[in-house]
């Protein structure tokens, strides 16, 4: 077998990459989003492709946005790539390169990507949170990826997770486990002006550098992560979540949001009921591969090797 022309397109980027049989990530490249429309883009995967045409047996593509599970890999709606709704991607890829040619949500080629290779290695179910800007996701259920009726499942940034607020940014969980909510938690907790503008690293530089403030700021947003975890253990009943994103690789959010995890679980030694079981909480493994190393397994189903 051959490697999977794997790509991730981004808002900003589109990343691409050789994905060997067993996962391994070669040759990563990148170009910037055309936003010309469908026919840019297009011509730039199929000109990103051409030196390693005869070293692959197909393309696995992730993209934002609702994919449905038809052949042609048709876009229903593109996110925040609004050119590509309703565009048969898949379709389009495979009559310019005569290639096998599947297309994907990020969030689900993330959690393939995990299973394929990364922290649901051998889980039987799991579920991935992806901390970025929004809150992104995937859900596994015996050893597939569950999409839902809409294809909307494991859209996490969704969920109402303050109904003290009007349904909009400042209640869902994408504005308050965001990178804007972490913002504001650490404004918060150290008594700076709202206004005030920090970058992820410059919080973590902070926190890690013992400031107190900061580290205050982060436990208050890793009790909200905290929170939805628990709410996703009970409703799923996973073997593992793991928690990826960029700062996913810190280690004090991993220290802090299991502290939170574990002061839910021993509220229940007050309750005159019965505990559910424990989430387990791991790092995701794969980083920004992850979509890259799913949309490659989600080729190789098609193909039959996965």
């Amino acid at each position: 077998m051959k490697h999977i022309f794997a790509v991730d397109i981004g808002g900003t980027a589109v990343k691409y990459a050789l994905v060997s049989p067993t996962f391994e990530v070669n040759n990563l490249g990148e170009f910037p989003t055309p936003y010309e429309g469908p026919e840019a883009l297009i011509d730039a995967i199929v000109h990103a492709l051409e030196p390693y045409r005869d070293q692959v047996d197909g393309v696995g593509i992730s993209l934002p946005g609702t994919v449905t599970d038809d052949p042609d890999g048709t876009i229903a709606r593109g996110g925040a790539l609004t050119f590509m709704n309703g565009v048969p991607l898949g379709k389009l890829i495979r009559e310019r390169t005569g290639l096998v040619c599947t297309v994907e949500n990020d969030g689900k080629a993330g959690v393939l990507g995990e299973y394929a290779s990364g922290a649901l290695m051998g889980c039987r179910s799991g579920v991935v949170v992806v901390l970025g800007t929004g809150i992104g996701g995937g859900i596994l259920i015996d050893g597939k990826v569950w999409k839902g009726s809409h294809f909307f499942a494991g859209e996490f940034s969704f969920i109402y997770d303050d109904p003290h607020e009007p349904l909009g940014m400042d209640a869902l969980f994408a504005g308050r486990a965001g990178a804007r909510g972490l913002l504001e938690q650490v404004v918060a907790a150290k008594g700076l002006p709202a206004d005030t503008q920090l970058s992820g690293r410059e919080i973590f530089d902070l926190a890690n550098a013992g400031d107190a403030g900061a580290i205050e700021g982060i436990r208050r947003f890793a009790a909200i992560v905290a929170r939805q975890i628990y709410d996703l253990q009970v409703i799923l009943d996973p073997d593992i979540i793991a928690i990826g994103g960029g700062i996913s690789a810190q280690p004090l959010l991993h220290k802090l949001i299991g502290e939170e995890v574990d002061k839910l679980y021993a509220a229940f030694e007050n309750l005159k009921v019965f505990p559910p079981p424990k989430a387990h909480v791991v790092p995701a493994r794969n980083g920004n591969n992850a979509n890259l190393i799913g949309a490659a397994y989600r080729c190789n189903e098609l193909l039959g090797e996965a």
